[in-house]
């Protein structure tokens, strides 16, 4: 790849840095609260991380990481024969919506650590316990990619969600980050239906350069009905990417 992709490098204090000083200064004068419950001490707390329903890789769907894909899986009888693989932390109940909403809604921008912490246990564990599904999706990745916010999205919230989660993991795994979507239109798809979702998507994405076959982790936060995550994959494909893997936080189901 030769270069292709921006590393990790934390021999100097940058932007980051200085963002997680600040923050640390910001939990002295006011301690964190839980996202999920509002309990003081932690972003999220232990009980609310043993009240995430979580996905086993074992038994969902590949296709589309419905968490029964072995069972039925509704969500890829659009999709023909699938060969990019799905992974989602949890189902979109319990703790987990708050958890989005106080990040992405209510400004948390400090979640974005933990929640990469999740993708990353995600990522590990299934690929030791089902290395037949989902061996090398992370360790195998060339580089981690994200779903980007539309311009509208990155003014109102000030940040782009999906980039800092992206970053935080390529620091936990050491996983060089590809900032190469570029996404157009609106952002907020809530309300819409499936196929009003899916038409909205098709042709969203632009990609800012050829990636001569790599193979990408690509990151998003919900799938709802994973019309999103399938846009921006044909477009990096498109832009020669060889894999494009997805690996999410929540899906609703």
């Amino acid at each position: 790849m030769g270069g292709q992709f921006s590393g990790v490098d934390g021999s100097a204090i940058g932007p980051g840095a200085l963002e997680r000083l600040r923050e640390a200064a910001l939990d002295i004068l006011s301690p964190p609260r839980c996202a999920g419950c509002e309990r003081p001490g932690a972003l999220v707390c232990e009980r609310c991380l043993s009240e995430l329903d979580l996905i086993d890789p074992r038994h969902c769907c590949t296709g589309c990481a419905a968490p029964h894909g072995d069972i039925i899986c509704t969500e890829c009888r659009a999709r023909v024969a699938p060969r990019n693989r799905w992974l989602a932390v949890a189902s979109f109940t319990g703790p987990a919506p708050r958890i989005v909403r106080a990040y992405k809604d209510g400004g948390e921008r400090a979640l974005a650590r933990p929640i990469a912490e999740m993708l990353l246990d995600a990522a590990v564990h299934a690929e030791r316990v089902a290395p037949d599904r989902y061996g090398g999706l992370l360790s195998s990745a060339q580089a981690v990619a994200f779903v980007p916010a539309t311009a509208r999205a990155y003014r109102r919230r000030g940040f782009d969600h999906m980039e800092a989660i992206a970053h935080e993991l390529a620091s936990l795994s050491g996983v060089p980050v590809a900032d190469v979507l570029v996404k157009h239109g609106s952002a907020d798809q809530r309300g819409l239906t499936r196929r009003q979702r899916g038409e909205r998507a098709a042709g969203a994405y632009e990609v800012l350069r050829p990636l001569s076959g790599a193979r990408l982790l690509l990151l998003d936060d919900v799938i709802t009905t994973g019309s999103t995550l399938a846009a921006a994959s044909s477009a990096l494909e498109r832009a020669g990417a060889g894999t494009v893997d997805a690996l999410a936080f929540a899906r609703v189901w």
